[in-house]
């Protein structure tokens, strides 16, 4: 007999509990799919449960609805985007202070920028500034345009930037200053060091953050060294560095300033060395400065005399020039601190010497491994169409005349190791016809010149060269030639016309005696 059903009325309460239904009692497919609809739950599944106060663990885990199965699926916490805004940046980060008519147009890139997302600046004293447009261009970007009158003061800076999509907010923030003051390129500190009476080149260089504009430079603290001046337009510091009693160091303070007037300031220095110089006429020995570990010298060697001339055979316009000594100008040679250098001076070769060879050449000068060749000595014409080759030297003797005769090789250029390297020599002039005319005796910027025969002149004498480490400032010639024959041009590169010169190394003029050599250290 079929069984009646059971109304609900019929049951004691408590007389169907889950202990008496079997665990495969109800199934999926036993339930219709309009059965579970959202009436029938109580919603108290849900609200009776207590709310967590804390940030939910990494474990944790949300049901979410499927769209793509339309199922219910466990996800964890980390794996939920709620749709967070972020920034990653805003640009300009620097507001130029202007009037109300002024604006500023800033782009501010980050994610989940969605529909109706809004924005605006925070200060440093939490006062917000509201943008007078904000423009969503993408899920990524947003465009807004600040009344710059709203920030004319700079106390607050730096802003910060906020934005707020509709489901959470975030900040950048410290991000926009006001006015930015212009930035040293350059470093604090010492610019470097000038010798007194040397030309100085020193620049400062600032930049303006916000426009790339002009800068201002001006000296606000303390002064520059004496004779040198600060371009206001360029940061370039240029002048001759004024004298010294002892190297002295500047400190000054230069002020770089902008168009809107913000200024920046930053120490510098510049030291202006005292032109320590020593100077050697005579053989002795220098002593290095304790702290000096290298110095800049000049060695000079004893010219070469001029050649002897027979009056018999035509007087002196058939005697060859001296040669110049060998020079060497040797920048930052190295010495040892405290230490002490062997110093030579080499005498010139006597002139006008009365026999049928070359007048003797000068001697060598020498500091340290430093060796200068004595020049070589003219040649003589001791009778008619009798005359002698110029002698081999740092500078070669001028050839003498009678007969066709050569000039004296150079052999300072041809020294080993720096002697070589920085040494300086010439050949001397020839007397390629029997004519009257010694050669000129050559010098350390040129070769003699050869005898001009039926003019009765000898050759000049090859020219010197010039430094300024004597003073620093003045430019002297040293190593000069002899000029050939008695009316031969002496090259003032030796000094004094037609002669060897004082402590130049400048060789004779035919019938002379060569100039002494010199040694000059500077450091």
């Amino acid at each position: 007999m079929p069984i009646s059903k059971i109304k609900s009325g019929s049951l004691d309460t408590g007389s169907i509990t889950t202990d008496k239904i079997a665990t495969d009692a109800i199934t999926e497919a036993k339930i219709a799919d309009t059965a579970i609809e959202n009436e029938h739950l109580n919603s108290n599944v849900i609200s009776s449960q207590s709310e967590l106060s804390e940030t939910a663990e990494a474990t944790d885990s949300i049901l979410i609805y499927d769209t793509s199965t339309g199922t219910l699926k466990k996800v964890n916490v980390i794996n939920v985007n709620l749709g967070n805004p972020t920034i990653s940046s805003i640009s300009p980060t620097n507001v130029d202070s202007k009037d109300s008519a002024t604006t500023t147009t800033f782009t501010v890139t980050g994610t989940n920028f969605y529909t109706g997302t809004s924005a605006k600046l925070i200060s440093n004293s939490a006062v917000d500034i509201s943008f007078t447009t904000v423009t969503r261009d993408s899920n990524t970007q947003l465009t807004c345009v600040l009344n710059n009158g709203l920030i004319t003061l700079n106390t607050d800076e730096p802003y910060d930037i906020f934005v707020n999509n509709g489901i959470s907010t975030t900040t950048l923030t410290n991000q926009i200053n006001v006015d930015q003051r212009p930035v040293f390129i350059t470093a604090s500190g010492s610019l470097g060091n000038v010798t007194e009476g040397a030309s100085a080149s020193f620049t400062v260089e600032a930049t303006d953050p916000e426009s790339a504009g002009a800068i201002r430079y001006d000296v606000v603290g303390n002064s520059l060294p004496d004779g040198l001046s600060l371009n206001t337009a360029t940061g370039a510091i240029t002048g001759t560095a004024g004298a010294v009693g002892a190297d002295t160091t500047s400190t000054f303070t230069i002020q770089a300033s902008d168009v809107d007037s913000n200024v920046s300031l930053r120490e510098f220095s510049i030291t202006v060395n005292n032109y320590n110089v020593t100077s050697f006429t005579s053989s002795g020995t220098f002593s290095v400065p304790v702290g000096v570990t290298s110095v800049n010298v000049l060695v000079v060697a004893g010219g070469g005399g001029g050649g002897f001339y027979n009056a018999c055979g035509g007087g002196a316009y058939w005697a060859g020039g001296g040669g110049a000594g060998g020079l060497i100008y040797r920048p930052a040679f190295p010495v040892t601190p405290g230490g002490t250098v062997a110093v030579t001076v080499g005498d010139g070769g006597q002139g006008g010497f009365d026999g049928p060879t070359a007048a003797p050449s000068g001697q060598d000068s020498v500091f340290g491994t430093l060796t200068a060749k004595g020049g070589g000595g003219g040649g003589s014409s001791y009778a008619p169409n009798i005359s002698y080759n110029g002698a081999s030297g740092g500078s070669g003797g001028g050839a003498g005349s009678g007969s066709i005769r050569t000039g004296g090789s150079a052999t300072q250029p041809t020294q080993p190791g720096d002697s070589g390297t920085y040494g300086f020599g010439n050949v001397g002039g020839n007397t390629p016809h029997a004519s009257p005319g010694g050669g000129g005796g050559g010098g350390a910027g040129s070769a003699g010149t050869v005898g001009s025969g039926p003019t009765y002149g000898g050759g000049p004498g090859g020219a010197g060269l010039a430094y300024t480490i004597a003073d620093g400032t003045t430019p002297v010639f040293y190593a000069g030639g002899g000029g050939g024959g008695g009316h031969g041009g002496g090259n003032p590169g030796s000094g004094i016309p037609n002669s060897g010169g004082t402590n130049l190394g400048g060789g004779g003029k035919g019938g002379n005696t060569g100039g002494k050599g010199v040694v000059i250290v500077n450091y």
